[in-house]
């Protein structure tokens, strides 16, 4: 993933409430996927252990964050436990057969959040944040952004 797309995540964390974080971590999880199948066709190796390791760990946080006094958790936490299976087993066997089949059924539960989300008007989780202001400025080929309110002591505080 690039440094500029990491960027844009971060910031779409420290922005999001609960459901909109579940949503960035299926986009962070597909691009790792977009990102596996990529280095897989170059050739690179190494890209594409990186990335599917990646990948493996977005599908390690879905699956702690589910709440078990729901009843979809259990299904959820049955897609998670097959999605990690595959990884691994594409990951020991360097292969990416079934990679389109796991980006299209997380593509469903991201957008099924990303529906739920439209809908949660809940706070940020994160308090104490930069202020982004984009447009004040224009360089020669995008939009400058500025940052507000910098401070050492951002986001979670206690």
């Amino acid at each position: 993933m690039t440094s500029e797309k990491k960027q844009i995540f971060t910031r779409r964390v420290t922005q999001a409430n609960r459901t909109q974080l579940a949503v960035v971590v299926y986009d962070i999880f597909l691009e790792y996927i977009s990102d596996a199948l990529n280095a897989h066709n170059e050739g690179d190796a190494e890209e594409f252990a990186l990335s599917m390791q990646m990948a493996m760990e977005c599908i390690y946080e879905m699956r702690s964050a589910l709440d078990f006094k729901y009843a979809p958790a259990k299904n959820l936490f049955a897609i998670y436990n097959y999605a990690e299976r595959e990884l691994a087993g594409n990951l020991f066997k360097n292969r990416t057969d079934n990679l389109e089949e796991l980006k299209k059924m997380f593509t469903s539960l991201r957008d099924a959040y990303d529906a739920i989300s439209k809908n949660d008007t809940s706070e940020p989780l994160m308090d104490n944040i930069q202020d982004i202001y984009a447009g004040f400025t224009y360089g020669k080929t995008d939009v400058n952004e500025n940052l507000i309110n910098y401070d050492a002591e951002r986001g979670f505080r206690v």
